[in-house]
């Protein structure tokens, strides 16, 4: 896996001198059909157990903040990594537009992801 890693870094960096756009056109069919693997991959085990989605309720949150303050800090902790993490990603979309960012993120990203 590290060897197949490396060489996709360094052909990333390598186009990315030409520009955001001969980046976006290999690896934006890629990403698509790994978000989509992910939906039909965890669309299947919620089939089976729909009430694995109550996952997403806000009890559950407040609950484990209450119940264990201590790990819910740490946990907190990680969810800003996440976050930084995913605002760096919003920035170098910065070229597409709000209405693109918001079909991809509520028509795949997010439904594939809430699945998975």
């Amino acid at each position: 896996m590290v060897p197949v890693t490396l060489v996709v870094l360094t052909a990333l960096f390598a186009a990315q001198k030409r520009g955001s756009a001969s980046v976006g056109k290999p690896f934006g069919p890629g990403t698509a059909v790994q978000f989509l693997a992910l939906a039909l991959l965890g669309g299947a085990h919620v089939r089976r157990n729909p009430a694995v989605l109550t996952a997403v309720l806000p009890q559950h949150p407040l609950r484990f903040i209450i119940e264990q303050p201590g790990l819910a800090f740490v946990s907190l902790g990680a969810i800003v990594l996440c976050v930084t993490g995913a605002e760096a990603l919003y920035a170098d979309l910065g070229h597409f537009g709000k209405r693109t960012i918001r079909l991809a993120w509520f028509g795949l990203l997010m439904p594939s992801l809430l699945l998975n």
